[in-house]
Formats: C-alpha cells, structure tokens, sequence
C-alpha cells in the first residue's frame, strides 16, 4: 500500500475542499453568502436570473438632490 493509495482516501466532509459550485462543480472561488454556494465565474454569469442587481451607491453624492439645500458652513 503506496503513498498514493492513502492519499485523500477518506471523503473530505468539512473545509474548503467539501463544497463545490452547484453550477459547475469548482471548489475553488466560491460563493456561500445567502446560502448561494456557486462560484463567482457562474455568479457573474447568473446574477441576473437569481435577481442580483448591480448597486452604483457612489454616485448618489455626485447627484444633487431636488429641494435639498446644502448649507455651508460660515468662517
């Protein structure tokens, strides 16, 4: 019995080498936030369908708001 036929013998049950991408199977990249366990190559690809959408929260202090007045501070 080689070295060969020990390694990885018994199935892996915890860690980052027992859970794979639903979609494709990849143990590596994974997404397990909200419970979505898939990679992110198939979570860019499927974040549309799953009902993900892109948040630009950065450009909400580049736009003025209507009716808003912004008070300067006097020196």
């Amino acid at each position: 019995m080689g070295h060969s036929n020990v390694w990885n013998s018994h199935p892996k049950n915890y860690g980052p080498g027992s859970r794979l991408c639903r979609v494709c199977g990849n143990p590596h990249a994974l997404i397990r936030k909200y419970g979505l366990m898939c990679c992110r190559q198939c979570f860019r690809s499927n974040a549309k369908q799953i009902g993900f959408i892109k948040s630009f929260y950065y450009f909400v202090y580049a736009v003025p708001l209507k009716g808003v007045e912004i008070c300067k501070a006097s020196m």
